[in-house]
């Protein structure tokens, strides 16, 4: 009887058997139902909530004043919606059916803002003062997935809970990226999940009091709309409900096209910050701020371009010359580029001191004088270094490319011509390493397309591996990168290393801090445990270097930093003096500052560049190689004397003046040259001008 009734709730109950009375004689009323599916749910419901909570820890005895009241409120709110969870499941609700489907859209139409209200509040944004229309531009966004869902189930519990479970994981897994990363989730990140899932496990992951409030309330609302709302899916005539999921399919479809090819976004308040995504979404809404990013899905063509421009183009450059070598070795030298995860120099960026020195070797090199450095500018913080390696080896720039676009993913997906083939032309064998998954960001199908002969990853390592926080040791990589010189045969090498030992999380309670910031040892953990990794980086690289220094044939070695770690933000505030939510494009750009050199065991024109995007970086290798490059990499290098910086967050010029990437400059036609040169380079079919990008 007590199943029938649970499946069949439309029909009105027998009195005879009935678990309770029902509170009144009107239609309307409430029944305890204790049948075995209702009390197994509650028992289900009260055990995770009960465990979830133990397992948090209370902090009340080691917190006082407001932050012990504060957790009382979390506490009395999280028992009572558990409470509210658990009487929901034992209930059952006598209501007519007229007012159960007017229930029901009520619910649908709730459900959205109340998902919008949980997502932006376990992400901290600035929700409580967005104005009405941002408000209703969220909402939107929520109720067009909403009327998708309903258009496909027409059951309104089972929309409520597929749709509120989807943005909570979305919101939930933004809250963790941006804590890691110091970015939000954006449309290109979809397909990096796989790398994502790769790295993670070196981070703590903790939920906070908001996730643990949302997510009981969401099991409270999805029980209480499979209370109250319709019951059964054959309710109404067939023609009603033919009709029910037409208007849920219009409303969808068209809230659509509002948002994407109309882009009534833009008008309702809901811009995107390509320089600052985080402070970005905080402003604009989790959710809009994500979809107002789907309009830079599109690589649009530069202004007055053509391949008939680019060719005129390649003339005018190729009748400048090609710049003069920085190094004259005696033969083909080998070449080997590492890109060190997650490096850069503290010390050169702001005011902290740091004891003892975190670098000192890459500081003794650069103050021989004896090579080419400086510092290099990355396009991204936190992470996405595929996007520094497309730069560096194919010298295009992300900042011509849709905001947080994966070139690796999206757009390599045929030839292109890069710092491999032009080395390939001079009979290099390429060959790339990586002590991470062959498959992380795609690199397995990326490499080979820009030229690379071979790709080892850490499953093919010739030599014994060692592990520094989880993750295998710069050591170890450089141990490979010997074995491979040991072992190249014939053909000149040139070795691309793309080391992982600094990868964040900064968190392992196992290793051992040697570096401290000066006036605050232990006041952030997270950053002495990365400068303590540095620190081992140091030693690791001052053996290779000192390993090369022995040999006879000729060798240069590139390295540089691809992007900043992502630390706890009162580090970063320290670091530069200011709110990092408040800064100015100037500062914005200090926080993606890399260090590079180039050090060759023959004598190279020493240069200090006091800034460069990693664009410009192979061309100046080949220069410190003594090769000569393409049109291509000769106008970037005419293009660094008037802009040595050109990142997807900003533009330096030589004078040291600072443009938002997509403001107006004096510079704009000398990047449309550019912008059109690296579209005809990475888009274009039939017309593209393959002698301008190969030698």
């Amino acid at each position: 009887m007590e199943w029938k009734r649970w499946k069949d709730k439309a029909a009105p109950l027998p009195r005879e058997g009935r678990q309770g009375e029902f509170i009144g004689k009107s239609p309307w009323g409430v029944e305890l139902a204790l049948g075995r599916w209702h009390v197994w749910m509650a028992g289900l419901l009260l055990l995770a909530a009960g465990a979830f909570f133990l397992l948090e820890k209370f902090k009340g005895d080691e917190q006082s004043g407001d932050q012990v009241h504060m957790y009382g409120w979390y506490a009395a709110g999280y028992v009572l919606l558990t409470l509210a969870g658990v009487a929901l499941c034992l209930v059952e609700f006598r209501i007519p059916h007229k007012w159960r489907r007017a229930f029901g859209w009520g619910m649908l139409a709730l459900a959205p803002m109340g998902t919008f209200v949980a997502v932006d509040l376990i992400n901290s944004t600035r929700i409580l003062s967005f104005p009405l229309r941002k408000a209703f531009a969220n909402y939107l966004c929520y109720l067009m997935v909403f009327a998708c869902l309903y258009a496909l189930c027409r059951r309104v519990w089972v929309t409520v809970f597929l749709g509120g479970a989807a943005f909570l994981t979305f919101g939930i897994a933004n809250y963790f990226v941006v804590q890691f990363r110091g970015q939000p989730i954006l449309p290109w990140d979809i397909s990096s999940v796989g790398t994502a899932m790769a790295v993670s496990g070196g981070y703590e992951y903790t939920p906070t009091q908001q996730m643990a409030l949302a997510v009981m309330a969401f099991i409270c609302v999805t029980v209480f709309s499979a209370k109250v709302g319709p019951q059964g899916r054959g309710t109404g005539t067939r023609r009603f409900r033919m009709a029910e999921r037409l208007c849920a399919v219009c409303m969808s479809i068209g809230l659509f096209f509002l948002l994407f090819p109309a882009n009534i976004l833009a008008g309702m308040g809901i811009s995107v910050w390509a320089w600052n995504q985080k402070v970005s979404s905080e402003l604009t809404g989790i959710v809009a701020g994500f979809f107002a990013n789907v309009q830079f899905v599109m690589v649009e063509k530069p202004e007055g371009y053509s391949p008939e421009a680019v060719a005129a183009l390649g003339e005018q450059v190729r009748g400048q010359g090609a710049p003069a070598p920085l190094g004259r070795p005696q033969g083909l030298p080998t070449i080997v580029a590492i890109m060190n995860e997650s490096m850069t120099d503290f010390s050169q960026v702001g005011e902290l001191g740091f004891q003892p020195d975190n670098l000192p070797f890459i500081h003794s090199l650069q103050s021989s004088g004896q090579m080419v450095w400086g510092t290099a500018y990355s396009s991204v913080y936190g992470g996405n270094t595929c996007n520094s390696e497309y730069e560096f080896l194919t010298g295009n720039t992300t900042a011509f490319l849709p905001v947080s676009s994966k070139p690796y993913q999206q757009y390599i997906d045929h030839e292109q011509q890069g710092l491999p083939s032009i080395l390939k032309s001079y009979g290099y064998r390429c060959l790339a390493v990586h002590p991470g998954k062959r498959s992380a960001w795609q690199r397995d199908e990326a490499y080979p397309y820009l030229g690379f002969d071979e790709f080892k990853d850490a499953s093919q390592f010739d030599v014994p591996r060692r592990y520094e926080h989880g993750l295998t040791s710069d050591r170890s990589c450089y141990d490979q990168v010997v074995y491979e010189y040991e072992n190249r045969g014939e053909e000149p090498l040139f070795l691309f290393n793309v080391t992982i030992q600094n990868h964040g999380g900064y968190e392992d309670e196992d290793f051992e801090t040697t570096v401290q910031v000066e006036g605050s040892p232990g006041k952030y953990p997270q950053a002495e445990q990365y400068l303590s990794l540095t620190k081992k980086s140091d030693t690791a690289l001052k053996y290779l270097l000192d390993y090369f220094a022995g040999q006879e044939d000729p060798v240069v070695v590139l390295f540089f930093g691809d992007h900043w770690p992502n630390l706890e933000p009162g580090f970063v505030d320290s670091l530069l003096g200011t709110d990092s939510d408040a800064m100015d494009i100037e500062t914005m750009m200090r926080k993606y500052e890399v260090p590079f050199f180039i050090w060759a065991n023959y004598p190279l024109d020493g240069e200090e560049i006091e800034g460069v995007s990693l664009n410009y970086l192979s061309g100046l290798l080949l220069r410190a190689a003594g090769l000569e490059g393409t049109v291509y990499t000769e106008f970037l290098e005419g293009m660094r004397q008037s802009l040595p910086v050109v990142t997807a967050v900003g533009i330096i010029d030589k004078d040291g003046k600072v443009y938002k990437n997509g403001d107006a400059t004096p510079y704009d036609k000398l990047l449309n040259d550019y912008a059109m040169l690296q579209y005809n380079h990475a888009f274009e079919d039939e017309g593209r001008q393959e002698k301008w990008f190969a030698r």
